[in-house]
């Protein structure tokens, strides 16, 4: 390859990476579905709702702290973030968690942490959604990097900061449906929990008086 062929790959590289920067990232991927992502103006029970000609097609909706529920697994809860696409059918594209540790960042996901937010999706998907494409996103970043970040304001882009640690999975509904089957056999069906050999139990942040308060009963 001589001298001007080889300034001339540069300048096509270059100018290539400045276009996907300046995007919000590589298309399809968590930077850029979120940097292209606009603030929802209504709920989502609303969007829902909501006759899809009255929106631009294939845009992209951020919500935020928004409930959800499942009539057919008899759950409820609230995500922290999710993305939509519109369309003749809403798509998920995204559901974001975030975890504050104290102390450490860990280095491999928990799969209780993804399975939250597999549950979130399985509730949408009742609704009509399509999740054929969804990602499962978990955020891990301690508490005192998260306070910091809250006093600027700056609580959107946990998935870009280096501080923590991002851990993305595709959601599979057979998949939830199977380790929400095991789980329904305890709730419902009175059979005790076998206890996780390698990892010390830890009493369940979400209940009151020994009840999830999450729970549709």
């Amino acid at each position: 390859m001589n001298l001007s062929a080889l300034f001339l790959a540069i300048f096509i590289i270059g100018t290539i990476l400045f276009i996907f920067l300046m995007s919000g990232g590589v298309p399809g991927s968590l930077q850029s579905i979120l940097y292209r992502s606009i603030p929802a103006s209504m709920n989502l029970r609303s969007f829902l709702k909501t006759e899809s000609k009255s929106r631009k097609r294939q845009s992209l909706y951020l919500f935020s702290e928004e409930p959800v529920i499942s009539m057919g697994h008899k759950f409820k809860g609230r995500f922290d973030q999710a993305v939509f696409r519109s369309g003749k059918v809403p798509r998920l594209e995204l559901i974001i968690e975030r975890k504050f540790p104290t102390k450490y960042l860990p280095s491999k996901i928990r799969e209780e942490d993804m399975f939250q937010a597999g549950l979130y999706a399985l509730a949408i998907q009742e609704s009509g959604v399509s999740c054929s494409n969804t990602r499962l996103v978990t955020v891990y970043c301690l508490q005192d990097n998260a306070m910091t970040c809250a006093k600027k304001r700056n609580t959107t882009d946990c998935v870009k900061c280096n501080l923590g640690k991002v851990f993305t999975r595709k959601y599979k509904q057979k998949s939830v449906l199977k380790d929400l089957e095991i789980l329904d056999e305890i709730w419902f069906h009175s059979r005790k929990p076998i206890a996780n050999p390698d990892e010390k139990c830890r009493a369940c942040p979400y209940s009151k008086n020994g009840k999830c308060q999450y729970s549709i009963y």
